[in-house]
């Protein structure tokens, strides 16, 4: 037999007259009894076959009644968890933790600028002290690496240029075997001469006079290095002219027997085109990173903390602003799930009615199929009676439970479950709104452009103060250290 779905997964299977006296055999037990005049006329009671069909009806009321108040039981239950879910103090603490979460950020990024201030400061205090223990008066002038690396390509590729003119004549191979001298020549000029001036020559102006009893030997040696390369050169071109076949380790005899020995004037441009290089080299190698040994270092490690400082007040300005709005606008979330769960309440009564209205229906149908089922059992009786029915026949035989029903108790508990939390849905962003006024007011109206602007200025003052107290310490330091006896 095909059983009735429910809202709540119904089992019970759908109650009519014909299968409620077929379970009992109504017109069979009425026919039977009625051959003996049963019930007797006398008779108050009801017969057995009929008290069996009551019990029978009483059993199935009584599993429509405990499926309905299963079914409801559930809903409460699921009421009651949702309602643990959305209570005053979760929106209470979730107000809160949106007001630290925010509070975390800007303290977060206000330490982190907080730092490259202390940094940057720190930087510019270690140049200032560079200035004053070298006698340094002015910044250096420090080039950018692609403009140091243009000016040595320009001098490579000219001087290969005319080098490889002067050597096509000699060199077996022409033009090209002139240009692949030239530009190993050019090379070993141009990096001579830069390294010399980076090196030697920057450090025979320290104020530190022991510098200059390596360097200036060292500088000394690299220009005569310099020079006996670009004589040799010479030589070598003269060597080539003269006998094709000639190696370049007998350059070396004849430029010591004779180092001015140059007759060519092609040769003689060579030597002059290589040292004005090497020259032009040593002058740039001498000012790229500053015309001070560690000068340029120090105060390109000022500014880098400087503009590390400038680029963490842009990154505040560009990521911060966006992470405290994304944080703020979490707090008209709960209002949302306060109207979506009024939605759910809505669905979860017209559930409850629904199992009310269903419990209600199966009644009926259970009243009207033990009322048809007495109804054959009596009318087969009387069929074949002889004798006087009983008087009871003319009355319906009621269960209280069935012919007069009462409410579901369990129907009005979940619908003053419903009514009390739409009540508490409706009233509570009110009172966690009165609750935490401050903190509302705090998190919804905070001028957050302006608050960013107030946390880099007290992150630059806190930078600041933490940079002077450890400048005291340290004098202090210096202080006590001065006044201990020797």
């Amino acid at each position: 037999m095909a059983r009735e779905p429910g809202p709540a997964g119904g089992t019970i299977p759908p109650i009519t007259a014909h299968h409620l006296a077929e379970v009992v055999q109504a017109g069979h037990h009425g026919a039977s009894d009625a051959l003996e005049n049963n019930p007797p006329p006398h008779s108050t009671l009801p017969s057995q076959t009929e008290l069996t069909l009551l019990a029978r009806v009483i059993e199935l009321f009584g599993a429509i009644r405990q499926e309905a108040a299963a079914a409801l039981n559930n809903l409460h239950a699921e009421i009651v968890g949702r309602r643990e879910t959305v209570t005053q103090e979760r929106y209470e603490g979730r107000v809160r933790s949106i007001e630290a979460s925010m509070r975390g950020l800007l303290n977060r990024h206000g330490g982190e600028l907080e730092q490259r201030v202390y940094d940057a400061l720190k930087a510019k205090r270690e140049y200032e002290y560079f200035n004053y223990t070298h006698r340094r008066t002015a910044d250096p002038k420090i080039d950018k690496w692609q403009f140091i690396l243009l000016f040595l390509i320009v001098p490579l590729a000219i001087e290969s240029l005319l080098n490889g003119n002067f050597f096509a004549e000699a060199s077996e191979f022409g033009l090209v075997g002139g240009a692949a001298t030239a530009v190993i020549i050019s090379a070993l000029n141009i990096s001579l001469g830069f390294l010399t001036g980076m090196w030697p020559a920057r450090y025979c102006q320290h104020v530190r006079a022991s510098h200059l009893f390596w360097a200036l030997p060292v500088y000394v040696a690299l220009i005569i290095l310099i020079v006996m390369f670009n004589l040799a050169v010479g030589h070598y071109r003269e060597m080539l002219i003269a006998t094709p076949d000639a190696r370049s380790l007998q350059v070396l005899p004849r430029m010591l027997e004779n180092p001015l020995g140059i007759t060519e004037l092609k040769s003689a441009a060579l030597v002059l085109i290589g040292c004005i290089v090497a020259f032009a080299s040593a002058v740039k190698g001498y000012s790229a990173f500053g015309s001070y040994p560690g000068h340029g270092n120090a105060y390109k490690r000022w500014r880098q903390r400087w503009s590390a400082v400038e680029e963490e007040r842009r990154r505040l300005d560009i990521e911060l602003l966006p992470e405290l709005e994304i944080v703020r606008s979490q707090i008209d979330g709960f209002k949302e799930d306060c109207t979506r769960e009024l939605g759910r309440l809505q669905t979860s009564k017209a559930t409850a009615d629904q199992v009310r209205d269903l419990y209600v229906a199966r009644l009926a149908q259970l009243r009207n199929a033990k009322d048809a089922a007495l109804m054959q059992y009596r009318e087969a009786n009387l069929r074949v009676r002889t004798d006087i029915p009983p008087a009871y026949f003319s009355q319906q035989l009621n269960v209280a439970e069935i012919d007069q029903p009462s409410e579901l108790p369990e129907h009005g508990a979940v619908k003053a479950l419903i009514e009390d939390f739409e009540r508490q849905l409706a009233n509570m962003p009110a009172l966690v709104e009165a609750k935490l006024r401050d903190r509302l007011a705090l998190v919804r109206a905070l001028d957050l452009a302006g608050e960013i602007e107030r946390l880099k200025t007290r992150a630059a003052e806190a930078g600041r103060d933490a940079f002077e107290q450890d400048e005291a310490t340290r004098r202090q330091i210096n202080a006590e250290f001065a006044a201990m006896p020797r």
